[in-house]
């Protein structure tokens, strides 16, 4: 993109994460199962060693950060949106009781 992001018009913007996203989505297709875990253990390597080096007050400024994320994000869903929303989020609990020992599940 010729522009900044902070210059591009909306829809530029939205056109553009749609085809990052198809241009993602592609590559993860062509990746085969043991390339997907290197990449998935690569990133949680990372992530877990950001995370040992981080403060209290920066972690709890991420928390607050990705709890105003969530707050403007369940803000901006339709009621049919957000009842899927909820929806799913039952079922993800729903599973996640079904696999857990019976200690942790109750």
């Amino acid at each position: 993109m010729s522009i900044n992001r902070a210059q591009a018009i909306p829809e530029e913007v939205e056109r553009q994460r749609v085809l990052a996203r198809q241009r993602s989505a592609t590559r993860r297709a062509t990746l085969t199962p043991e390339q997907a875990e290197q990449k998935r253990t690569l990133v949680r390597e990372r992530s877990a060693s950001r995370r040992a080096s981080l403060t209290s007050q920066e972690i709890e400024l991420q928390r607050a950060l990705t709890r105003e994320r969530n707050a403007t994000t369940r803000a901006s869903l339709t009621p049919e949106q957000a009842e899927q929303q909820r929806i799913l989020a039952s079922m993800r609990t729903m599973a996640t009781r079904a696999t857990a020992s019976p200690k942790i599940a109750e």
